[in-house]
């Protein structure tokens, strides 16, 4: 059993979103979401999702206006409105759109051309409060659903099979919910 899409205004079918996750070979991993606070300080407050999706050629130098830049940015939005529809704990964690986008050429996808679109994950109703199993709950969550559609941690591995199975993915929303309806907005 997996967790049901809510695919509205985002994608077409379930097929059409797996489609794109193996196009663009989309990968993810997550960092500390680090902000300053009031005295100077840098605290961690949550974390901070990372998706990242490939050009069609990886040496591909997206300069200006480039097309596929902005084909591939509004995928991964795409791919986070389906996020957002589907996992209602991480609405309030999610700002009008994602924060931020970039090109990024990393060493462990073997530098291939990439945008790196990067998803804030924190309690906005207790802005600065340090990260709780709530919020790594809601990040866990997250990277199940991104198994389940067929994303890699990490790195793309031709090799390694697509996960179909959504396998603990509604144990982990359902402990999400139990550790309370989520951030508050």
């Amino acid at each position: 059993m997996t967790i049901p899409l809510s695919l509205e205004g985002a994608f077409a079918s379930e097929q059409a979103l797996r489609d794109m996750i193996v196009a663009r070979k989309v990968c993810f991993d997550h960092d500390p979401f680090y902000v300053p606070d009031g005295s100077g300080r840098i605290i961690q407050i949550g974390f901070q999702l990372n998706l990242y999706a490939a050009f069609r050629d990886a040496r591909h130098l997206p300069i200006g206006e480039d097309p596929e830049l902005h084909e591939l940015v509004g995928e991964l939005h795409r791919l986070c409105r389906v996020f957002f529809q589907t996992l209602d704990l991480l609405k309030p964690c999610r700002y009008p759109e994602p924060a931020m986008h970039r090109v990024v050429y990393a060493p462990e996808r073997q530098y291939r051309a990439e945008v790196c679109l990067q998803i804030p994950i924190f309690d906005r109703a207790h802005y600065g409060a340090k990260p709780d199993r709530r919020l790594e709950e809601l990040l866990a969550t997250a990277e199940c659903l991104l198994r389940q559609l067929g994303a890699k941690r990490g790195r793309w591995d031709e090799e390694q099979g697509a996960s179909r199975s959504g396998e603990g993915c509604e144990d982990r929303v359902q402990a999400a919910v139990a550790l309370g309806e989520g951030p508050e907005s």
